[in-house]
């Protein structure tokens, strides 16, 4: 990996990226719930049968997925987390 300086980040720009890391964070928590919710729900039902009836747990799944990759890219770039 790049370090900061050579990917263009100043150390001002260090505490904007650490909370936008921990937006992404709690973006992608709640979108995990909302996940698991629907899928439970879809369990409890009929609905579970029906494909067309998964959209909505799928879209939540998808949006915790790319905040937790955009949160790990960003902790790459700053050289913290297991994705440094």
């Amino acid at each position: 990996m790049n370090s900061i300086i050579t990917a263009g980040i100043t150390p001002a720009m260090i505490p904007g990226i650490r909370k936008a890391i921990e937006i992404c964070d709690e973006y992608a928590v709640a979108n995990g719930v909302i996940y698991i919710d629907e899928v439970e729900r879809l369990c409890r039902s009929n609905d579970w049968k029906d494909v067309s009836k998964h959209e909505l747990a799928v879209i939540h799944h998808h949006k915790s997925n790319i905040c937790t990759r955009i949160a790990d890219h960003l902790r790459a770039l700053i050289g913290e987390g297991d994705a440094s």
